[in-house]
């Protein structure tokens, strides 16, 4: 059986998966991570961002996941850019190339629906999967047997742990996104509380995720919270304007290729 584990940024299974991946690893598990982004903007300052950021979060993915027991020769990334994951046919088509070269059995992918963290790379992440799991698995060499999403609010399967510090160990070697982590640290503790003794037991802690159920349509309901969840992903806030994908070293083929982008993506700013 082989899982694979797929994040739009170099840190974000590390927040949200690591206790599973640590035990899958330990039992021998086939784990893959597929990364779609290096994080490229990842920082606020234009002479950071681009290949330089992105070799020192790559640097830091590898770490974090050979702390959970995955190798680097077990970590694969897909080149799109970090802003620029969209919900459209060609980067369906790209994600299906990448699965039929990988061939899970099992999917953990970044909610898209009921999702807490609203940034847009992370919706779309989700969005591509659940379309090619619904829609798209005559494409694959390998059938999808079950898709996850993980940072989800209405989840219906629950690993459980105890030891808090241990998942947090290799959210540490993401030294570049201390800026941000320093804040999202103190909620880590308060996200994996266990909320669902009744269901569960008395673990301290829990990584929730919603199994995707598509024939049963009550599990898989909750169209009002779906629909608020959707407005406020829609915001302005979690949609940056294209002077977010600034480039300041504007003749290197990373600049070109942004600004190709944004020329698509954003073409009346």
């Amino acid at each position: 059986m082989k899982y694979l584990f797929i994040s739009a940024h170099p840190d974000d299974l590390e927040f949200s998966c690591a206790n599973l991946i640590r035990y899958l690893t330990n039992q021998r598990h086939d784990v893959e991570i597929l990364c779609l982004t290096k994080g490229e903007f990842g920082y606020y300052d234009a002479e950071w961002v681009g290949p330089r950021l992105a070799k020192i979060r790559v640097n830091e993915l590898y770490k974090a996941a050979f702390k959970n027991g995955v190798k680097q020769n077990k970590i694969f990334l897909a080149d799109f850019i970090d802003g620029f994951v969209k919900f459209r046919k060609e980067h369906i088509e790209i994600i299906k190339n990448w699965l039929n070269k990988l061939q899970p059995d099992i999917i953990f992918a970044p909610e898209p629906y009921f999702a807490y963290y609203w940034q847009h790379d992370h919706i779309n992440s989700g969005k591509l999967l659940y379309y090619i799991y619904k829609w798209g698995q005559q494409d694959l060499i390998q059938p999808i047997k079950s898709l996850y999403f993980y940072a989800s609010l209405k989840p219906n399967f629950y690993w459980p742990f105890n030891d808090i510090e241990r998942g947090k160990t290799s959210l540490y070697e993401h030294k570049s996104q201390w800026w941000f982590l320093k804040w999202m640290i103190l909620f880590y503790s308060i996200e994996k509380l266990n909320f669902y003794h009744k269901k569960i037991g008395s673990w301290n802690y829990v990584e929730p995720y919603r199994r995707v159920l598509l024939r049963d349509k009550s599990k898989n309901g909750g169209f009002l919270l779906k629909g608020i969840l959707g407005l406020i992903s829609s915001l302005p806030f979690f949609n940056p304007t294209a002077k977010r994908y600034y480039v300041s070293k504007g003749n290197s083929s990373f600049a070109f290729k942004v600004r190709k982008l944004r020329d698509i993506y954003y073409p009346i700013e």
